[in-house]
């Protein structure tokens, strides 16, 4: 998708408010490059942090529901053939 410039792309706007929005230079940049950074961490950790929690709350709820143990369907069914035939 392609944006209109800030400053509206044609000769016959002229001058427009945005004009001081078109070059950024020196503090400004470094600052803006630096908060972006700090949030790119932020989120970054923040991500890692709650993946790690939510992955503890599945174990937990598999571990708690027996949903990580073997499951003993070939068990029964040999006991249930050395058992002798009910009548």
């Amino acid at each position: 998708m392609v944006f209109p410039s800030p400053n509206g792309g044609g000769s016959d706007h002229g001058n427009s408010s945005f004009d001081e929005y078109d070059d950024i230079t020196g503090a400004r940049r470094e600052e803006a490059l630096k908060k972006a950074r700090n949030w790119f961490v932020i989120l970054v950790v923040g991500g890692l942090v709650l993946g790690v929690v939510v992955a503890f709350g599945v174990v937990q709820v598999l571990n708690s529901l027996g949903l990580t143990e073997k499951p003993d369907a070939p068990l029964r069914i040999e006991m249930e053939r050395e058992s002798p035939p009910q009548q």
